[in-house]
């Protein structure tokens, strides 16, 4: 063994392969939650400042965010890719490998970020008006969205970055760096967007984008300075050029990732077309646009960072030969995740009507996010099942079935039901938020059975 091996031995956090995987669980899953904490924070500063400009402006954002959304589908698919690769070579004590996947993912991340960019820029009216918008929200949509596209080439490479840290067992760096973004993006939404600039919504999207290219810079200096530093030199790709083999192997595991969370966005913009054949389809996006951000930040945000440690214990773990800690590892974190979802769909039932006064002042805003609230925290633990142990297999690169699974559930199943209920019954948007809480149920129970399987423990990368 060389010396660079032996320092990765030796710097490696031995704890995810081996002793209590419930202390493993914890050494990555505290830093990950309060990073989804700081950017549960930014997202409602966005909310809560959306509703000091106006249902519109928050109808507006709530769109311009799927888009956004939508667009990031190259980095999803990188970030899934790179995890599993990543976390693999690290359990199997490969450094070199380790470094190669890294640096072709950060160098695709960044091409992929403009390229995310120039699609987004092109498509953004369009969607907006294709989606129903009326002509205020999509001016408004406009002047936000053109500014947040900017950030895609810095948040890409920061999506990879951070999957590299994840994967090397370190997710205490990504922690640090959202703290920063948070602190940029909360004074600048409130400098820009209300006082003493008052650019209205395009200050929300600035904001994120300075915050990106902070956040980015930060990344790189740490990243240099780990085991895995030498990840940051291109020389060897000005060299060489780019591998279309590491590409093949990135997004042969990442693209199904990529698609399934598609499935999502993209089953998100046709509830957005359903409210559109309302009588009051501002409203029905507004408290959508609100009722999405605050589950995100109390449900979805705590899980899906027990979802990120998840998938790095498994990949390392099946890199080191131990597919049974993996899974041990797999049922644990979805148990820890369900309870801690059944506590805040409580929460969400029994005070969705203050939660919902808070984030606007508008009456028919307010009743449609308190419906959303209760209807959905009906379904809170399965999405926390849903979401981990899907996150699980990720990380062992098994991402094919889970697409195929997400794109049934999310596209097939939820998307007539909801227009059925919401248009034809003429529940309006209640009939939405059964559609999404019963479809969410369905596929939490699917994840439970497919891991069941251990299928998922033969997964090659």
């Amino acid at each position: 063994m060389s010396t660079t091996e032996r320092e990765l031995v030796n710097n490696q956090d031995d704890i995810i392969v081996s002793g209590s995987t419930w202390a493993a669980i914890w050494h990555l899953s505290w830093p990950g939650l309060l990073n989804m904490i700081t950017i549960a924070i930014a997202s409602f500063t966005d909310v809560w400042v959306a509703g000091k400009l106006g249902p519109d402006v928050q109808a507006a954002i709530g769109i311009g965010g799927q888009i956004w959304f939508f667009m990031t589908f190259l980095a999803v698919a990188l970030s899934a890719g790179t995890t599993a690769l990543v976390s693999r070579f690290c359990g199997a004590r490969d450094r070199e490998g380790a470094i190669e996947a890294s640096r072709q993912s950060l160098v695709f991340a960044f091409l992929f970020g403009f390229v995310s960019t120039a699609i987004g820029m092109a498509a953004a009216r369009p969607l907006y008006h294709w989606l129903g918008a009326t002509p205020t929200v999509e001016a408004l949509g406009w002047d936000y969205i053109k500014f947040d596209l900017l950030s895609q080439v810095p948040f890409t490479t920061i999506w990879v970055a951070h999957s590299i840290f994840r994967a090397k067992g370190n997710p205490r760096v990504p922690l640090v760096v959202w703290l920063v973004m948070m602190v940029l993006i909360i004074a600048l939404d409130i400098g820009l967007c209300l006082s003493p600039l008052q650019l209205g919504v395009a200050g929300i999207g600035i904001s994120w984008f300075v915050a990106a290219l902070v956040g980015l810079t930060i990344d790189l200096i740490l990243l240099k300075r780990t085991d895995l530093g030498a990840c940051v030199d291109m020389r060897p790709i000005l060299r060489h050029g780019l591998s279309r083999q590491w590409l093949l192997r990135l997004l042969n595991i990442g693209l199904p990732a990529c698609i399934q969370d598609l499935a999502w966005v993209g089953g998100n913009f046709v509830l957005i077309i359903i409210f559109a054949q309302t009588i009051d389809p501002t409203s029905c996006q507004a408290a959508w646009a609100v009722g999405l951000r605050l589950e995100e930040m109390v449900a979805g945000m705590p899980v899906y960072a027990l979802a990120m440690a998840v998938g790095t214990i498994v990949g390392q773990n099946l890199g080191a030969r131990q597919p049974a800690r993996a899974e041990r590892a797999g049922w644990q974190c979805a148990l820890l995740g369900s309870v801690f979802n059944a506590f805040i769909g409580l929460v969400m039932f029994f005070f969705a009507l203050p939660i919902a006064q808070l984030m606007s002042h508008d009456a028919t805003v307010t009743e449609f996010t308190k419906q959303y609230l209760q209807i959905v925290g009906i379904s809170e633990p399965f999405v926390a099942v849903w979401m981990i142990l899907f996150g699980a297999m990720q990380g062992a690169g098994y991402t094919r079935w889970p697409m195929w699974a997400s794109a049934f559930c999310l596209l097939v199943l939820r998307l007539p039901l909801a227009w059925y209920l919401t248009v034809p019954l003429k529940m309006v948007p209640a009939g939405t938020w059964m559609g999404i809480t019963i479809s969410s149920t369905i596929i939490g129970i699917v994840a439970i059975w497919r891991f069941k399987t251990g299928v998922w423990k033969t997964q090659k990368v």
